[in-house]
């Protein structure tokens, strides 16, 4: 697949790696979703540089099979003579001897005329299997990595581990100089991968959610009914098995999880609905809500306004593929085992408009916060969006100055991701019937449109987005 974008993560790591001087060692920790491209990252970037390097995948197994399988990473690298000793049947007994060995190939050793790299992916499996590794790489840093010339990369894909991975308590708490989350592909990203315009861009992350893979089968189609219809044959497709996949490996024995997900996928939003749907009770419902949200994969939104407003929180799932996934897949592989796919095509295709205008709106709040500060919305720094608890009253788009308490809101707008309709006046009228109720709005607030097909001349709003404009928050 061809690697695109990431200009970003490459840039960040060449400072690092620069940053290695003489024998002071760099320690990082990576942390992304799985199959958001962490190893093709790190892959591409030590292929492009040529900086000799150790790579090293834990397998998930048994301590004993995972030294094995260390040796033979260590055969395969490029640290000095390293390679030709396990070559030569090296065996480290231990994680101590193991890791000893690794730092004698940094600065002070067979090296000695500039910095390495040692990556050790999928670092959660290793913590999993042997409780005592983060205290044995704590102890390996202290004495001899720190001092070894190298740039030592964690990486993993349970995000919550990952992030209590340096938490006060810890081993290696204050040990980690620097940590960073790789995110999917971005939709400027998607877009230049795939060669389409603005506006399939964005509705092609709607449905890939960026994930390399699954764009990478995008790819292969001309378009997004063609995808659909090839996708939903085969059960091993990539945009069929990465979200199954992705949940197997997160939540893989927590029940409850699985239902509070597919409730929230289903559309569910309020907390008593989703407790009525997943069948859970109140204290189960919240326990779930909070590991789902400390994962990442559940995201709770509540109204923005000039005050707080509570007991009005929204539930919806945070990554927009798996949203998808959740949504038009999950409970449908029967019908494309049997070979009906056809099915699942066409009701993704019957519902993809309704689907697209509300799932767009997380995605267009995130573009205009990455365009502001902007003249056009006020003094706005952050985006929100409105709900009355009987949601007769619902605004796209709230911006203000704060992320907390404000005494204004700069601007409200209105998301229209209609496939032919342009942007009206009556949309116009809509939206400022409804923006005098935001708790904030004021005679100079401002009024913003967003529409996937254009504007109607001459409409009054004092600012208009279009998928181009939004595409372009990400380059």
């Amino acid at each position: 697949m061809q690697f695109v974008g990431r200009q970003g993560y490459l840039r960040w790591l060449d400072d690092e790696f620069n940053r290695v001087a003489g024998t002071q060692s760099r320690f990082l920790a990576l942390r992304g979703r799985r199959q958001v491209g962490k190893s093709r990252l790190l892959t591409e970037w030590l292929r492009m540089r040529g900086h000799p390097h150790l790579y090293y995948q834990a397998l998930n197994k048994p301590v004993d099979q995972e030294l094995a399988s260390f040796t033979a990473a260590v055969a395969r690298s490029s640290l000095g003579s390293l390679p030709a000793v396990a070559a030569g049947g090296a065996r480290w007994p231990s994680w101590e001897a193991a890791l000893d060995a690794v730092a004698s190939a940094g600065a002070g050793g067979p090296l000695g005329d500039g910095p390495a790299a040692v990556v050790i992916d999928e670092l959660p499996y290793l913590i999993n299997n042997d409780g005592s590794f983060e205290a044995t790489l704590q102890a390996a840093w202290d004495h001899k990595l720190q001092s070894a010339g190298i740039l030592l990369i964690l990486v993993g894909s349970d995000l919550a581990m990952m992030q209590a991975l340096t938490t006060y308590g810890r081993p290696l708490y204050n040990r980690v100089d620097t940590q960073r989350v790789v995110d999917p592909l971005n939709p400027a990203e998607v877009g230049d991968l795939l060669r389409v315009d603005a506006t399939e861009a964005l509705d092609t992350y709607l449905m890939t959610g960026g994930f390399p893979k699954v764009v990478a089968a995008r790819a292969e189609h001309d378009g997004r009914r063609e995808f659909l219809q090839a996708a939903t044959l085969d059960e091993a497709h990539p945009l069929v098995y990465t979200g199954g996949q992705m949940l197997t490996a997160e939540f893989p024995s927590e029940a409850s999880a699985r239902s509070v997900l597919e409730a929230v996928g289903a559309g569910e939003r309020a907390f008593g609905n989703i407790q009525a749907r997943a069948g859970v009770v109140s204290a189960t419902l919240s326990d779930t809500l909070k590991l789902l949200m400390q994962k990442s994969v559940v995201r709770r939104d509540d109204p923005w306004s000039a005050r707080a407003i509570g007991k009005r929180s929204r539930y919806v799932v945070a990554d927009p593929y798996l949203r998808f996934w959740l949504r038009f897949l999950t409970d449908r592989t029967d019908d494309i085992s049997r070979g009906r796919g056809d099915l699942v095509a066409g009701d993704i295709l019957a519902s993809w408009q309704d689907y697209a205008g509300t799932a767009v709106e997380p995605i267009i709040r995130e573009a205009i916060e990455r365009i502001l500060p902007d003249d056009r919305f006020g003094d706005a720094r952050y985006v929100g969006s409105y709900w009355t608890r009987d949601h007769q009253t619902e605004v796209d788009l709230v911006g203000t100055k704060a992320a907390g308490k404000n005494d204004r809101i700069e601007f409200a707008g209105s998301v229209k991701w209609r496939a032919r309709r342009f942007f009206g006046e009556d949309d116009v009228k809509e939206l400022s019937d409804l923006a005098p109720q935001i708790p904030g709005w004021e005679t100079t607030t401002r009024l913003v449109g967003v529409s996937r097909t254009g504007f109607t001349k001459g409409v009054h709003l004092d600012v208009e987005l279009t998928p181009e404009e939004l595409l372009e928050a990400w380059r």
